[in-house]
């Protein structure tokens, strides 16, 4: 029943959450095309799925015309054999459309394209298989889950606005960036919820990685502050290179209003549509802040 209830929070809260091409893109507006986000990790179940949609309207999409059903989505895990990555497809997990459970369709009107299951349990360091048949499409994608690299230390500062007669809280936390090269995707999210339900519910997202500072202890300030009393949740994910890559020309095109509003370059790490499929090292921290 757990799992029923956690696929069901997942639809209630799915918001935009798209991609973009291998190798570099110029998307012309207007241009309609499937789009994927997949997502997986180890440390919480319920952000592991794969989201199927079109171009059109990304970024503000009518879920229910847009979702896109009865596809076949599988991932598998693989073993990394020398210069070789073996996958078995007697492991490999099918991802079910959350609008075929009993009783969705009345409850959510409609909503559709989000796959899911709970059996999927990934695991850092192991390489992953994404396969999709979607409208005669075949998708396909690969990707790890790199080490979690945890926060060290939270703090933050409060000040009296004046202006605004009200109080900000200026946060900062340091963590220790390991020798190699490393990607961080950090997303946040204020509310009282314990935890953030699909990506595409966060507040913020940002990209860095330590290609100028690294290998040591590192701090990330937020030049904008919080209210007082907010309950702040952060996700410091450490992704791959390519997905790395895909997520910062992203969060580039949608605040730039949209990659398929004007020509742009948006990479992925997915072949047969645009998109991507992210590994995700994830570590978490939530603080109330007074």
């Amino acid at each position: 029943m757990r799992s029923f209830y956690l696929i069901l929070l997942i639809v209630s809260i799915f918001v935009t959450q798209g991609c973009e091409k291998e190798i570099t893109v110029d998307l012309p507006p207007g241009r309609k095309s499937l789009v994927v986000e997949a997502s997986i990790n180890p440390l919480f179940t319920n952000l592991n799925y794969v989201y199927i949609t079109r171009t059109l309207d990304y970024f503000n999409p009518d879920l229910s015309s847009n979702g896109v059903k009865d596809a076949l989505v599988y991932i598998t895990p693989g073993t990394i054999v020398g210069f070789d990555t073996l996958y078995d497809q007697a492991n490999r997990i099918q991802l079910f459309d959350i609008q075929t459970i009993p009783g969705v369709d009345s409850l959510l009107g409609g909503l559709s394209g989000i796959y899911f299951n709970p059996a999927l349990q990934p695991e850092v360091g192991v390489p992953y298989l994404l396969e999709i048949t979607a409208e005669g499409q075949e998708i396909t994608g690969t990707t790890f889950i790199p080490k979690p690299v945890a926060f060290d230390t939270l703090y933050y500062r409060v000040e009296f606005d004046e202006a605004d007669k009200d109080t900000d809280v200026f946060v900062t936390f340091e963590f220790t960036d390991p020798p190699e090269q490393n990607n961080y995707r950090l997303l946040g999210y204020v509310g009282q919820d314990a935890l953030i339900l699909g990506w595409g519910a966060a507040n913020f997202s940002r990209e860095f990685d330590d290609q100028l500072i690294g290998n040591g202890r590192r701090p990330y300030s937020f030049f904008s502050p919080f209210d007082y009393g907010d309950t702040l949740h952060l996700f410091l994910n450490n992704i791959g290179r390519k997905e790395y890559l895909f997520w910062e020309s992203y969060d580039e095109a949608a605040g730039n209003g949209g990659p398929f509003a004007t020509p742009i370059e948006v990479r992925s790490n997915i072949t047969g549509a645009i998109g991507s499929f992210t590994g995700y090292g994830t570590s978490y921290f939530s603080i109330i802040l007074r």
